[in-house]
């Protein structure tokens, strides 16, 4: 009796994709003697390939980054160390919101860059539309639909590390950060009022968006110490200014009151769309002064910014606001900015940001 003739077909696709095969025995005519010398496997062609579906976990997305006009994933793109961003923070920024692959409030965002390197003797070297086209290659690069954007301007590589402007022969260094958006909006925030007081306008004044951003640091770290998750800094007077990263609001007596610019704050564009948003509905608002005694008093609190949008505020020092909920003006006033939000994307942000790109 014959005895069967096994091979092993090894398939480059891996042990786990099998084929199937079938095992030959060697014929019982004139051609035994042949067989006999050698042994061979033939596949059952065409013969279906079964592959086992294999399950991958969701790559993260990559975060990509514009580096002077060249789009490479953030963790490959390098500065050189006499960089004057790097060595003394002497640079300028923008962080923009996208909706449907449009920069929300881009005109407000570019002017205010535009204003905070003028305040540290920085010229600007793009146009506003060849910024913008970056922006959007790198959002198309992307594709992360609602991102997070952020344009630094630093300004450029030094031939030393000395702090004189004698040393820094520009040109300025433009990099653009393009990350998934953060979903922050709306989130409430415990607050603590520190310590730490906000720069002076005399020193470095808080209306410039510069890299220089420890004030800030220190005193959102003092404040996460005492397990708040935000601050509020006062000024060298004592009066309350803004948060780490955004502009507040408080409800004293039915009103909305907000601290004046003069104070020593940002001229956040989202407080400015409030202010918009508060005339066209004919609430009452009062830019003034406020101390903490006031703030730690109010009815209600928010916070406001590009990511956050309206925040509510539930906590300062500890103390719950509206057991520890949103207030009731606060809930209808994020609705209410909502969707003034997507009414000016439509009718003011996205037609301006076709027409910009087509220059």
């Amino acid at each position: 009796m014959p005895e069967p003739i096994l091979a092993l077909l090894i398939v480059g696709l891996g042990a786990t994709w099998p084929i199937r095969h079938r095992i030959w025995t060697a014929p019982t005519s004139a051609a035994k003697e042949q067989a006999s010398r050698r042994a061979f496997l033939l596949p059952a062609w065409p013969a279906p390939c079964y592959i086992h579906k294999r399950e991958f976990p969701p790559q993260p997305m990559t975060n990509l980054c514009n580096l002077d006009g060249t789009v490479i994933p953030e963790d490959q793109a390098r500065v050189p160390v006499l960089d004057r961003g790097f060595l003394f923070g002497d640079s300028v920024y923008e962080v923009i919101r996208t909706h449907a692959d449009v920069p929300f409030a881009w005109p407000e965002h570019y002017e205010r860059l535009r204003a905070s390197a003028a305040a540290i003797q920085l010229d600007l070297d793009l146009a506003e539309a060849d910024v913008a086209r970056r922006v959007a290659t790198t959002m198309a690069a992307a594709d992360h639909g609602d991102s997070y954007v952020r344009v630094i301007v630093t300004r450029g590589t030094g031939t030393a590390p000395n702090i004189d402007l004698d040393y820094a022969p520009g040109p300025p260094c433009w990099v653009v950060l393009v990350r998934p958006a953060p979903k922050v909006s709306g989130t409430p925030a415990k607050l603590s009022i520190v310590q730490r007081l906000r720069n002076d306008r005399r020193a470095l004044d808080p209306a410039t968006k510069s890299g220089n951003y420890l004030n800030n640091l220190l005193a959102l770290a003092e404040a996460r110490a005492t397990g708040a998750t935000d601050c509020l800094m006062a000024n060298a007077e004592g009066n309350i200014t803004e948060g780490s990263t955004s502009n507040f609001f408080a409800r004293i007596a039915g009103a909305w009151c907000t601290p004046p610019l003069g104070a020593g704050l940002l001229a956040g564009v989202t407080r400015h769309l409030l202010l918009e948003l508060f005339a066209r509905q004919g609430e009452r608002l009062d830019e003034r002064n406020l101390t903490p005694e006031q703030v730690r008093d109010a009815e209600e609190l928010f916070l406001s910014s590009t990511l956050r949008d309206v925040s509510p505020v539930t906590h300062v020092d500890g103390k719950a606001l509206h057991h520890g909920e949103t207030g009731p003006y606060t809930a209808d006033l994020i609705e209410a900015f909502a969707s003034y939000r997507d009414e000016l994307m439509q009718t003011r942000y996205e037609p301006q940001w076709r027409r910009l790109l087509a220059q």
